[in-house]
């Protein structure tokens, strides 16, 4: 909140200054930090004053982030969850599997009294969150296909 900078209503994690024609934003995430702009020197002070108080390793250039891979080029910055969504495959075994427009049979009556409850709900329950944070952060992905 010092230095400047300001808190975003939109994101708890997200500060934003804004200075003339400069604007320098940092994104927090546990002990991750991602910081951009079009003011090199701003973002070179806040690494400074950063460094000074918490002792921070400076990554470089921003490649992965929070399962967003990020290429860069002169004029644009592409951001893609490829990685993530195998390593979700991949994790469940399901990386050989073919799509499907309807995973399982729509008719199905489901009721808490039927099935075999699972012996360790803790994946499928991590699973549910990896999944949730995709569709969020990839709203094609749930978008319904006629």
């Amino acid at each position: 909140m010092t230095h400047g900078f300001n808190h975003s209503s939109a994101d708890h994690s997200l500060f934003m200054k804004f200075t003339n024609s400069a604007c320098t934003t940092l994104l927090v995430y546990v002990d991750d930090i991602v910081h951009a702009g079009n003011d090199l020197t701003g973002i070179q002070h806040i690494t400074t004053l950063l460094n000074q108080t918490f002792i921070i390793k400076d990554l470089g250039d921003l490649t992965y982030f929070l399962g967003l891979e990020v290429a860069r080029n002169s004029t644009s910055i592409h951001l893609c969850q490829r990685k993530y969504t195998l390593d979700i495959l991949s994790d469940t075994g399901l990386l050989a599997c073919c799509p499907s427009s309807t995973p399982m049979d729509y008719k199905a009556s489901l009721t808490s009294n039927t099935g075999t409850p699972l012996t360790d709900p803790f994946a499928y329950h991590q699973l549910i969150g990896r999944l949730i944070y995709l569709t969020n952060t990839r709203l094609d992905i749930t978008q319904y296909n006629t």
